[in-house]
């Protein structure tokens, strides 16, 4: 999930990007409001909200509206096939075995299952996955998606060339 704060206190806005990015959203930061209001008109975000007191209560409360956004269920689970994602949680399951990975395989595989058999372009992935601020490698993708399909199974991820990759059900 792509998140885009804006906070002028810069010490306060690098913390919470830091603390956010660990927790495995890509996060923009901005310290202008102008520039906040320009940004989050373009609509890339997945969630715009006012800040709270702690960094708990911020993680807690963007929990909270992503799980409204999907539906309103206290623990969203997106299930393809055999494939489980507790997103509340953030487990993995296939099958009756869990599957550890990384924050960010994580969330690549969370922008895949919320689309499940549909073609998710890799712009849609880096758009989603990693912050705006991203400039290296676009194949970046590629390398988180060969690690899914050793994790999970290569039959997983079906790759629509010229178009993205499609995640099937197992």
């Amino acid at each position: 999930m792509r998140l885009l704060i804006v906070e002028d206190e810069k010490r306060l806005a690098t913390s919470l990007a830091r603390g956010l990015t660990a927790e495995g959203f890509a996060v923009d930061v901005v310290h202008d409001g102008l520039e906040g209001l320009h940004r989050a008109g373009e609509g890339a975000y997945d969630l715009y909200l006012t800040k709270p007191f702690s960094y708990v209560v911020l993680v807690a409360r963007i929990r909270a509206l992503l799980r409204r956004r999907r539906g309103g269920s206290a623990s969203p689970v997106l299930t393809v096939g055999a494939l489980r994602l507790d997103t509340a949680a953030r487990r993995v399951h296939l099958g009756e075995d869990e599957v550890t990975l990384t924050a960010k395989e994580f969330a690549v595989l969370e922008q895949l299952a919320l689309r499940a058999g549909q073609v998710v372009s890799k712009a849609d992935i880096l758009e989603h996955v990693w912050d705006f601020a991203y400039d290296g490698d676009p194949n970046i993708v590629e390398v988180y998606v060969s690690a899914l399909r050793r994790k999970l199974s290569a039959a997983a991820i079906r790759t629509v060339r010229g178009a993205g990759y499609r995640l099937e059900a197992l």
